[in-house]
């Protein structure tokens, strides 16, 4: 036994350990794995990120060997003359962050520095992950059992990468310690729905097991990121052109099949449509197995609609230099896509689809209601009215100022003008305490397409307390002819900039004023 597992680590402070809470989060949670664990979210000042979040947008970002160099003086220290001053020491320089700026020089050279003692740091590790409350040590933690451990320690780090800022340490450590790591990954991508299942994918894209490439593309791609992030990936891994090529496909595979088709459309952060050297061929194979259904998912009808667009819109054109999209290719899926849409299943599926209580099928369904030919604004405004969902920025963007003034007279029925020009501050008005702020910011940005339309909530704009608010306010002024200006926008104007807190604001008041403010 070595005397690292009797020192008192310089962790115990009271705070529970990040292993701890993924436990009891994983408890809570219980057998539904589709739902994503209620961990903490990870705070860098004053900004909050997802899980995950930020190692994965920062990327492998290049080495640092001279901090690389530092843990390895620290990790010696700490296992040759183990004490409570040396392992403070290696936490303190852990809890200094940027582990994924130094993990990979640090594994490289830390076999030559440590010699025998891989199993006196494999201790050392096992107590990080399972004591450490803070996240960064937890990390290096990971990322050394995974080089010192044993197969024995699988289960404690697939349980710690349950925490999406820590999954993508726990699959790079199970591909060092497992001979087939393949079933272990699956199980931890399975489990993760954000940055943890975006940055555990690209190891499983080599699979030879049909049940996996079956859930890429049945599931694996979707994320509470963003789709787009491994559409491509989970397409071609799984073979989705062979999939859809059998005669018969179930309506699960046909959803997600949609789910995909959109998110390569659509495009984004990843390889898309104009990447995929099937996706002409897939296009065609899902039109005519949705040909072939009776009853319609909204997302289906979604996806017909977004294939339309890519084949008759400017993209085309885009399309043309790459294999598989001629113009024939193009004429044979837009007419499959318009015939599609004719059918009577589409228009029910949207209809059915404008009365659901789920905000998300719901907002498909209102955005896909104009190709059926189904007026979705009275719907949207009753679902305002009735407080059952945010449809403010869609209410606007009526054309009939008739409709406009039912959403004026709706904000001033439901939202709290006293609450929103409290106090002004340089806040952006970003949260749920600033829904009431964020509504009336979405109704004044509109209104500068309607000149004198809803005076009196511009001039409450000009008094709103986030900038947001006041910025939106201004812009509808600017954009009206003063002689649509209220008697009083001149004065509230005065006053609003007396009280402004961001100098940038102020001077746009100012501007807007002396008849300087310029689009």
């Amino acid at each position: 036994m070595s005397i690292l597992e009797y020192i008192a680590g310089p962790w115990s402070d009271g705070r529970p350990s990040i292993h701890r809470q993924v436990v009891e989060a994983l408890a809570a949670r219980g057998a539904d794995e589709k739902s994503s664990l209620n961990l903490a979210p990870i705070t860098v000042g004053r900004i909050t990120f997802v899980p995950g979040a930020i190692d994965s947008l920062a990327g492998r970002a290049d080495p640092s060997p001279t901090k690389a160099g530092r843990l390895i003086v620290a990790i010696n220290d700490a296992i040759r003359r183990p004490s409570g001053d040396t392992l403070a020491r290696f936490y303190a320089l852990l809890c200094e962050g940027d582990t994924i700026t130094t993990v990979d020089e640090l594994l490289s050279r830390l076999p030559h520095e440590i010699g025998d003692r891989q199993p006196v740091v494999a201790t050392l590790a096992r107590r990080l992950i399972e004591e450490a409350p803070d996240v960064e040590p937890v990390k290096a933690g990971v990322a050394l059992l995974g080089l010192c451990g044993t197969a024995d320690d699988v289960e404690l780090i697939s349980i710690v990468g349950h925490y999406e800022e820590i999954t993508i340490y726990s699959v790079v450590a199970l591909l060092k310690l497992l001979v087939d790591p393949e079933p272990a990954i699956w199980s931890l991508a399975k489990a993760v729905h954000g940055w943890g299942r975006i940055r555990a994918m690209p190891y499983l894209v080599s699979t030879a097991k049909d049940e996996i490439k079956d859930w890429m593309l049945r599931e694996g791609f979707r994320n509470g990121i963003m789709n787009e992030y491994l559409a491509y990936t989970c397409a071609v891994a799984g073979n989705l052109h062979a999939a859809l090529a059998r005669h018969e496909i179930d309506d699960e595979l046909l959803v997600a099949s949609a789910e995909l088709l959109s998110a390569l459309i659509n495009g984004g952060p990843a390889e898309d449509i104009v990447d995929y050297s099937d996706g002409s061929a897939v296009c065609v194979l899902f039109l005519r197995h949705m040909m072939s259904k009776r009853k319609i998912d909204i997302r289906v009808v979604d996806a017909v609609v977004d294939i339309k667009w890519l084949v008759e819109e400017e993209r085309a054109a885009e399309l043309h230099s790459h294999s598989g999209w001629s113009p024939q290719v193009l004429l044979e899926i837009g007419g499959l896509a318009e015939s599609a849409l004719r059918r009577a299943e589409v228009k029910v599926a949207v209809e059915e689809s404008l009365r659901s209580a789920d905000d998300y099928v719901f907002n498909v369904a209102a955005g896909l209601s104009s190709h059926v030919g189904v007026d979705s604004w009275p719907i949207r405004f009753e679902r305002q009215r009735q407080k059952q969902s945010d449809q403010w920025y869609w209410l606007m963007q009526a054309e009939d100022v008739a409709r406009i003034e039912q959403v004026l007279q709706l904000a001033r029925d439901q939202l709290d003008l006293a609450k929103i020009a409290a106090a002004p501050s340089v806040s952006l008005g970003l949260g749920r305490e600033y829904a009431d702020d964020s509504a009336l910011a979405f109704v004044l940005q509109e209104l500068n397409r309607f000149p004198g339309v809803g005076s009196d909530l511009v001039c409450a704009g000009l008094r709103a307390r986030d900038t947001r608010g006041r910025n939106m306010a201004i812009n509808a002024l600017r954009d009206w002819d003063r002689k649509a200006w209220p008697p009083n926008a001149m004065e509230e104007l005065r006053r609003a900039a007396a009280r402004e807190p961001d100098e940038k604001t102020r001077q746009r008041m100012l501007d807007l004023m002396q008849g300087e403010l310029r689009n």
